[in-house]
């Protein structure tokens, strides 16, 4: 079954340049629009967005388990979190974490047409 896309903040339209549509998870695929200016913001509002919506793209908890074993092994604070979050982004307004492995981006600016096509017979959701 496909999920429908989401997005994730339309209000921003009005006063943004940019679209930006990217995908998430490496069982099933959540695909979000966020408007924002550069990919930065518009992965940080994804982000956010997963904390409350799809909790499990977030891996804080295993990026936290890592370091406390980290430590406990004896490496330096900033050694232990180098190592724990290797290989994840940390954004969005607290500074979550997400697996690199586990998002990228569809699209960037994607015209009209583009979009039908990214939609398919999926439907589009609005979180507003």
């Amino acid at each position: 079954m496909n999920t429908p896309i989401v997005i994730i903040n339309p209000i921003d339209r009005s006063w943004t340049r940019r679209k930006f549509v990217l995908h998430f998870g490496a069982y099933g695929r959540t695909t979000l629009v966020a408007y924002a200016d550069h990919l930065g913001d518009a992965l940080d509002h994804c982000i956010d967005w997963a904390v409350g919506n799809a909790p499990g793209l977030i891996c804080d908890d295993e990026v936290n388990e890592a370091y406390r074993e980290a430590v406990e092994l004896g490496a330096s604070e900033a050694d232990a979190y180098d190592q724990a979050a290797a290989d994840t982004y940390c954004g969005g307004n607290c500074g979550n974490h997400i697996l690199a492995s586990e998002w990228g981006i569809t699209a960037e600016d994607p015209s009209r047409a583009e979009m039908m096509a990214i939609i398919g017979d999926r439907g589009v959701s609005v979180e507003i």
